[in-house]
């Protein structure tokens, strides 16, 4: 929604919501002081504050506001790993064994169905009341208005649903869009009475029942943002961008049929996007600047070419933690160390979690490759100049056979290679500290089952600003689609419709994506550089073909894969990779890959592991509600 808007409704009380309201807006002989439809609301000024209240919801403290990034996502895909050892709830999510009642993983739940509550108060009683108020007195401006503020309401209630259902359901992909009775999550329908507890006690919807009502939301978006008259497909532009439009919708339309199978309506789609959303992929200079809220690259972040469904988050002097914001923390867990004289370093923030040395492995960069550092552990510690070098020919020089992915410097900071603003002068960001086991904080060689690089992570954190700013007024927009995405998504159609893993067509939108990240032109091959297949017995992209020390049989998918990797290297640290996880069905690879973080070994002991356990408070609540399957 418009920048300017959305501080006021972040807040999720009545109160807050109906300021400068009459003071009957509710009916107090209703239950729940349900709202009075004879009263409310009375403008579209009013209607507006009900449609803020789901954009808004979208970076809550449960979701995108705080704990839904590094608390939550960045342990269970293992983006990240753990300084902080002192929370066995985090913990639990780092190794895979989450409980019932494991917080973490119930505001998700919570703050998730909060959003489904209320896209769902606006489709079926804000705007039906609205118009039945008004009647022949709404004007025409008002009435295509009030439709695509609908559209918008029927998006974003998909795309909450879409987000329970990828952590929740028991299984997400319907085989041949034939059927699935596993337990999905629960649906909300129109039907339900709201304020009735005994009517609201649902049972799970199955599966495909669950994707099925999201598809028709999406379809339902689609049609209302489209002009009746025209049939214009409605975009936003000016403060109004970032409202979710039609190819917003079109996209996870696209994104929900592949979880049914349904290749050809998927691809049909992303087409469409692709063919008339007048989306571009970035420059690599930009699309490095793009996730750090650096006031230099503002308007490159708000005038984004490839994004389709962009989180506005608005850096302001509000604690996002503690109230109204239209700011995010997500960065406090994850604040880098820079070198501040001491030996161990500083951070602004928790500084709980930094990025798991695994992941430098399939970026490409060589895992055993640490710096020759002198007075270790004390003020006046130095690098060796020749580290410094090698470091910097590899993240600049863009070798593609001997150099890592360059996204590894997009997705991370490196220590003593990279720096941030203290006061008036760079200095050298220094590796996770406060107990960390790197070899930087032992002081000594450490063997090969150490922590030995404790990068930090780099997307939505400031520091390429000043390294004092506050974390906990964080303002980087988030990106939930971005074309990048689309290409990949439509790779993947193409690849399945005729199983081929020399598809022409998949392995041209797989290497788009490829080439923009080695800085080439996406519209001429690159031979040497382009992948010529999709999956392949032996090793075909940057990844560690072997990194399990204890099984060194193993081999990582995302090796032998060039779509897998693509995917996870392009979207890494956006919260996107367990969805695929979970669709590919690689959890025994992902616990393989990471096999152990500091809070424990991570093992994969059966595809219950998938569906995180129904938060026990809802079981409590809802007698009629089933636990998943192991726990």
């Amino acid at each position: 929604m418009k920048r300017n808007i959305i501080k006021l409704f972040c807040c999720l009380g009545l109160s807050v919501l109906f300021w400068g309201c009459k003071k009957d807006f509710v009916d107090e002989s209703k239950p729940y002081n349900v709202l009075n439809p004879d009263i409310f609301p009375e403008s579209m000024a009013q209607v507006d504050y009900f449609l803020n209240t789901p954009y808004a919801n979208i970076h809550s403290v449960e979701l995108f506001g705080f704990t839904g990034l590094g608390r939550f996502m960045y342990n269970i895909d293992h983006t990240g790993d753990l300084v902080w050892l002192g929370t066995n709830e985090w913990n639990e999510l780092q190794m895979l064994r989450p409980n019932s009642s494991n917080t973490y993983s119930g505001a998700q739940w919570r703050g998730l169905y909060r959003g489904v509550q209320q896209a769902r108060t606006f489709i079926d009683q804000i705007v039906p009341n609205f118009k039945q108020k008004k009647g022949n007195t709404l004007s025409a401006a008002d009435t295509l208005a009030l439709r695509y503020k609908l559209g918008e309401a029927y998006y974003l209630r998909a795309w909450h649903y879409y987000f329970l259902m990828n952590l929740y359901a028991q299984e997400v992909v319907v085989k041949g869009n034939g059927d699935n009775t596993n337990p999905g999550i629960i649906l909300f329908t129109s039907d339900v009475k709201i304020g009735s507890r005994e009517d609201e006690m649902r049972p799970r919807s199955t599966v495909k029942e669950c994707w099925d009502y999201i598809i028709t939301d999406l379809k339902t978006a689609m049609a209302l943002l489209k002009d009746p008259t025209t049939g214009a497909k409605k975009t936003w532009a000016g403060v109004d961008k970032g409202r979710i439009d039609y190819y917003a919708a079109e996209t996870l339309l696209g994104r929900t049929l592949m979880y049914e199978e349904r290749w050809s309506e998927a691809r049909d789609a992303f087409l469409d996007v692709v063919q008339s959303s007048g989306k571009s992929l970035m420059s690599f200079p930009n699309y490095y600047n793009m996730w750090n809220g650096n006031p230099q690259y503002a308007n490159t972040e708000i005038n984004n070419t490839e994004a389709l469904h962009q989180i506005t988050i608005v850096r302001s002097g509000d604690n996002a933690m503690a109230g109204p914001s239209t700011a995010s923390a997500v960065s406090l867990i994850f604040t880098p160390y820079y070198d501040n004289g001491a030996p161990g370093g500083a951070t602004p923030g928790y500084g709980n979690m930094y990025m798991h040395d695994r992941n430098l492995g399939r970026f490409g960069f060589p895992q055993n490759y640490y710096p020759v550092i002198k007075n270790l552990g004390t003020p006046g510690r130095t690098v060796e100049t020749s580290y410094l070098d090698s470091c910097l020919h590899m993240k600049n020089g863009k070798r593609y056979g001997v150099d890592p992915d360059p996204r590894l410097w997009v997705c991370g900071y490196q220590p003593w290679v990279d720096s941030v603003m203290n006061s008036t002068s760079r200095v050298p960001i220094l590796p996770y500290g406060n107990g960390a086991e790197s070899e930087y904080q032992q002081n000594a060689k450490q063997g090969g089952d150490i922590i030995k690089h404790a990068w930090s992570l780099r997307k939505f954190n400031l520091y390429d600003v000043q390294a004092s700013q506050n974390p906990r007024m964080h303002g980087a927009d988030f990106y939930f689609t971005r074309l990048p995405e689309v290409y990949l998504n439509l790779a993947e159609c193409y690849w399945k419709l005729s199983g081929n893993d020399n598809d022409a067509q998949a392995l041209e939108y797989i290497n788009k994506v490829h080439r923009r990240a080695w800085e080439l032109s996406d519209g001429t091959s690159q031979t040497g550089i382009d992948y010529n297949v999709i999956a392949s017995g032996t090793k075909i992209t940057k990844a560690n073909l072997h990194p399990n020390s204890t099984d060194p049989g193993f081999s990582d998918q995302l090796a032998l894969n060039a779509l897998y990797y693509e995917t996870w290297a392009e979207t890494f640290g956006e919260c996107k990779w367990w969805f695929n996880v979970r669709r590919w069905g690689l959890g025994l690879n992902e616990a393989k890959v990471y096999e152990k973080s500091r809070a424990g070994s991570i093992t994969w002991g059966s595809d219950n592991q998938y569906a995180l356990p129904i938060f026990q408070a809802e079981l409590d609540r809802n007698a009629r509600c089933v636990q998943n399957k192991g726990y």
